[in-house]
């Protein structure tokens, strides 16, 4: 025993040299201005920030890692927060704009652009009450100037339009040649004309080469509308009006808000959604004039205009139309070629929309359509269908390479009820071609609206990578969550190591990083930091209830610590599911450094799916602090549930055969009795052994 003293004695000074430096590091970490331009972190739209050395697993989960400041804003926040040279750059629905200190959360300067669009105009209720700015803006790093798009009237009592603007991030100062108007018709067919009062403007922008690349997609599906490209010089010309659907209405570009992709010079990459479908077996190279649900590259030509150059669409995309199967409910994400990809094919993508499919392209051969054997798809490797995506693919290259992507659908339906993370790994197969494998599914569920991945880590470092998410339970984002999770799955499943609630969250909208800390912009009007040092004057964890059925009950109980000597004054639950008890101690309540009062907390759910709310403390001082609360619903009566709603086929031969797999289950808390089954017929057919009358038990998860 007195070796181990001794041992520790001497041990000492070294853990206090070492605590001191990491302080040290934080501290500098702070004063960093910190680069983060553009959506996703770069325009591969991986969604990864390789330079956040101090984001480390451990001091995530440390204890030190929290919510560092709100700041209230006017409107809702859709746009990804960006990070320049020491100003937070974050835009609104309402049209406004913000510089805030992004160590403190202060308004360094606003300013509003004009009055938003209302969208009652064309019943769409979609991003209501107003739509201003919308998509991710893009930061020049060589001049500090903010591109960004906004809807708003020219003049009261008037139709809407669309404008690209340019502010300088560090004083909103507008810059000249500004605001230009996105209007016209398209350059690459002379009869398509631009409706600016049914389009939205949805993927974060991109900057190449003096142009910012503006792409449009349809607001609540209301005609007129079609998928559009505009590009605007720095100077404030209009370069580039492109059309997706030469001959139609339809293939809207959206990808829930990713970015538009560029792989190099002179090149963009990106998905579009139903409408206007091609049908007719083409070659990659041969883009047909009707690009709808098709993953499509676009070259700047010499007099700066568009022109599609390569392709793909899936061997039934015209069937997708017929079911709203947007393909570009998830953007193209580019696999980093200094770790992923073979000699033979170097340059990968993925790709994913509403039917499930994950996709693995050949960026330099995207794969035309219905050119694989027997008329399948011609692509490195088709999986799934693993749920429907309104999301993109997030990247972690470090460790062998892995990839996020967060269903909205379980494969329930196209039209977004929940879903699951999933985690796939990237390797090569037995002919040495690229594959993604799936290697872990979350138990608990992910709701319609819930975020795409980022990836915060120290370049590749082992152990340096955390994956975060925006998780909703639902379309209404009341009760969202910012979430991190290990890289490396274990035992199939995710590991979540911290989370935290952040109100009401936007749809889609993914968090900002940079300097060290993340930056949520919600649907309710805040902006939220989280990082580090943070001393909360309370700790607990987020407490998750098992299913329950709806109109039951469960309970569980949230042990809270006081970290310094406090009045506990009142404790409140956000929403009327999650109901609290009474306390272990009467409030107001002393509670001394270190002491514990329990909470006991009951789960009535009212509607089945997954389900969030926030518990907030307040002290004596006013002072809040903030748990999660999440759950899920499960109908009382038995529930079928099919999965996937589609079945498709790869190319098959005529005579041969080819075999695909449903699933049918009740997801109910009663047992269901299957009474009779209706086969397909020919040619399709099932096996009569797994086809039999039956009972199905009731769910358990």
């Amino acid at each position: 025993m007195r070796t181990m003293r001794a041992a520790s004695a001497l041990c000492a000074p070294v853990l206090v040299v070492v605590l001191l430096l990491a302080a040290a590091m934080q501290a500098a970490a702070a004063e960093l201005p910190g680069s983060e331009l553009t959506n996703s972190g770069g325009d591969l739209r991986t969604g990864w920030y390789p330079n956040e050395p101090l984001i480390t697993p451990e001091l995530v989960s440390g204890g030190t890692f929290g919510r560092l400041w709100s700041t209230p804003v006017k409107g809702q926040v859709y746009a990804q927060p960006l990070l320049d040279a020491g100003t937070l750059f974050v835009a609104t629905e309402e049209n406004d704009l913000y510089g805030l200190d992004p160590k403190t959360g202060a308004v360094k300067w606003s300013t509003g652009l004009g009055e938003p669009w209302n969208p009652g105009e064309i019943s769409c209720a979609d991003l209501a009450p107003k739509v201003g700015v919308t998509s991710t803006p893009v930061i020049d790093p060589e001049t500090n100037i903010a591109y960004l798009t906004y809807k708003t009237y020219r003049e009261k009592g008037t139709d809407p339009e669309w404008f690209m603007d340019a502010v300088s991030v560090s004083t909103g100062a507008q810059e000249p040649g500004f605001p230009v108007e996105l209007s016209g018709t398209a350059q690459n067919a002379s009869k398509q004309e631009f409706h600016p009062q049914t389009e939205l403007q949805r993927p974060g922008l991109l900057l190449m080469e003096g142009v910012v690349y503006a792409a449009f997609g349809s607001d609540c599906d209301h005609p007129t509308w079609q998928g559009w490209v505009f590009g605007v010089s720095t100077a404030g010309e209009v370069r580039a009006r492109w059309v997706a659907d030469e001959t139609g209405e339809g293939a809207g570009i959206w990808q829930s808000g990713a970015g538009l992709t560029s792989d190099g010079p002179g090149t963009i990459l990106l998905s579009t959604g139903n409408g206007g479908a091609p049908s007719t077996p083409a070659p990659g190279d041969t883009p047909p004039p009707n690009l709808g649900e098709s993953i499509v590259r676009l070259d700047v030509q010499p007099d700066g205009s568009l022109k599609a150059v390569d392709f793909f669409a899936p061997y039934n995309a015209s069937y997708l139309d017929t079911w709203d199967a947007d393909f570009a409910s998830g953007g193209v994400t580019g696999l980093p070629e200094e770790y992923f990809g073979t000699p033979a094919i170097p340059r990968l993508a993925v790709a994913v929309g509403k039917d499930g499919y994950v996709y693995l392209l050949n960026r330099e051969a995207l794969g035309g359509i219905a050119q694989g054997p027997s008329g399948s798809d011609d692509v490195v490797q088709r999986i799934g269908p693993y749920g429907g995506v309104w999301s993109r693919p997030g990247v972690w290259p470090g460790e062998g390479g892995w990839v996020y992507i967060p269903t909205a659908s379980g494969g329930e339906s196209a039209g977004g009820s929940s879903g699951n993370l999933r985690v796939y790994q990237y390797g090569l197969s037995a002919e040495h071609t690229p594959t993604l494998s799936l290697q872990a599914t979350s138990s608990e569920a992910f709701g319609f609206s819930s975020s795409a991945p980022v990836i915060t880590s120290d370049e590749t470092d082992p152990g340096s990578a955390l994956v975060w998410i925006v998780w909703a339970p639902n379309g209404s984002g009341e009760g969202a969550q910012l979430r991190a999770y290990d890289p490396i799955p274990v035992g199939g499943q995710p590991v979540l190591r911290w989370s935290a609630p952040i109100g009401t969250s936007a749809k889609f909208a993914l968090p900002g990083v940079g300097a060290g800390r993340l930056y949520v912009g919600t649907r309710d009007g805040h902006v939220l930091a989280f990082g580090s040092p943070v001393t909360p004057i309370l700790s607990g964890s987020t407490t998750v209830f098992p299913t329950t059925t709806v109109d039951e009950s469960s309970e569980k109980t949230l042990t809270l610590t006081a970290t310094e000597p406090l009045t506990l004054s009142k404790l409140a639950s956000s929403s009327s599911q999650f109901t609290l008890g009474t306390p272990s101690s009467p409030l107001p309540a002393e509670l001394k450094t270190g002491e514990t009062i329990e909470v006991p907390i009951v789960f009535t759910p009212t509607s089945s799916g997954p389900i969030g709310a926030t518990l907030t403390a307040t002290t004596g001082t006013d002072a809040t602090v903030s748990f999660g609360l999440s759950g899920i619903g499960q109908v009382a009566g038995p529930k079928l549930e099919a999965t996937p709603p589609l079945v498709t086929f790869v190319g098959t031969a005529v005579g041969e055969q080819a075999s695909a797999t449903a699933i049918f289950r009740n997801v109910g808390a009663s047992p269901l009795t299957i009474e009779q089954v209706n086969l397909p017929v020919a040619p399709f057919g099932t096996p009569k052994k797994n086809c039999a009358e039956g009972r199905l038990g009731a769910r358990s998860r």
